[in-house]
């Protein structure tokens, strides 16, 4: 039995999770903010109200995973850095090991939902990209069953390739980022940018493009097609570079499902770099499958593919 723990910033939210990916307990704690210790204290709270309402015993759990934003060392089980929460290598494992016996992995949380929907929608094998398309556009990549980490444990920051070259301002401070035309803010961006029917809304979310699309007005289905084929892009450029048995992706806006998964598979058959090739395996391209909990499930099996 797994214990997986989503560190945000409005709430830690931790889970008890089977070998099935299953979540069978919750607990959650608000996160206040202060130390990094502080932090780390609320972690193990988070998962104590979670063991408690399941009526499991510690000595039940056989690994800790926890993600988190920003740089995690998870050789010397630290928490390095976040722009939101005040760690400075934050002995994270130390604190878990000094109160039970258990492994502990850490992670960036972006990892994690990496991991949790490699584990179910990849049913764990072959190789593995996760894109999030939200505020922003995150994601992980996962080879041969290993996470893909890199240098300071920075890879998989998908949104910051480039590919309008001195385009939009993306939050990062470059301009033409893939994140500043495939995230939702994107889109909305778009919409805002496009006007006409736009301008009439009272409120401009990810969603209104498409359900503008889908009453057939002009305007809106303008704005939603040049963004997925923006989305559409930026998936062909990390099929072209890492041959994935499987893209997924993530976000709320995934709900549209074959809405947006359809033209974006017509796009990448006619634009990678393998394409025209008979007899070759294509990557599967799907929509993510455990929403809002796959960072928990990530995080509980970080153990398997560390």
């Amino acid at each position: 039995m797994y214990v997986g723990i989503d560190v945000g910033g409005t709430a830690i939210k931790a889970g008890v999770v089977d070998e099935n990916g299953s979540i069978i307990a919750r607990g959650s704690v608000d996160s206040q903010p202060g130390s990094g210790a502080e932090m780390v204290r609320l972690m193990y709270v988070a998962m104590c109200h979670a063991l408690d309402r399941g009526m499991i015993s510690r000595d039940r759990v056989t690994a800790v995973g926890i993600g988190s934003s920003g740089l995690c060392d998870n050789e010397k089980g630290t928490m390095v850095y976040s722009p939101n929460i005040a760690y400075d290598n934050t002995p994270v494992r130390e604190y878990f090991t000094e109160r039970m016996d258990v492994r502990v992995d850490l992670d960036n949380d972006a990892n994690c939902a990496a991991a949790g929907e490699y584990v179910v929608a990849g049913e764990g094998r072959g190789s593995f990209v996760f894109v999030t398309l939200g505020t922003g556009v995150g994601g992980g990549i996962i080879i041969d069953g290993k996470l893909l980490r890199g240098v300071n444990g920075g890879a998989g920051e998908l949104g910051h390739t480039t590919v309008y070259p001195g385009g939009r301002l993306c939050g990062c401070g470059r301009r033409g980022c893939w994140e500043a035309y495939a995230s939702v803010s994107g889109l909305i961006n778009d919409a805002r940018e496009r006007g006409g029917w736009f301008a009439a809304q009272s409120e401009i979310t990810g969603r209104t493009p498409f359900e503008g699309a889908a009453a057939g007005i002009p305007e809106a289905v303008e704005v939603r097609d040049r963004w997925i084929e923006n989305v559409a892009m930026g998936v062909c450029n990390l099929v072209n570079v890492f041959q994935p048995d499987r893209l997924v992706i993530g976000g709320a806006i995934s709900k549209e499902g074959e809405n947006l998964l359809a033209p974006i598979r017509k796009f990448v058959s006619e634009n990678a770099y393998t394409r025209g090739i008979p007899g070759l395996k294509r990557t599967e391209i799907t929509a993510a499958r455990l929403g809002n909990d796959a960072g928990i499930v990530g995080a509980a099996f970080l153990h398997k593919i560390h």
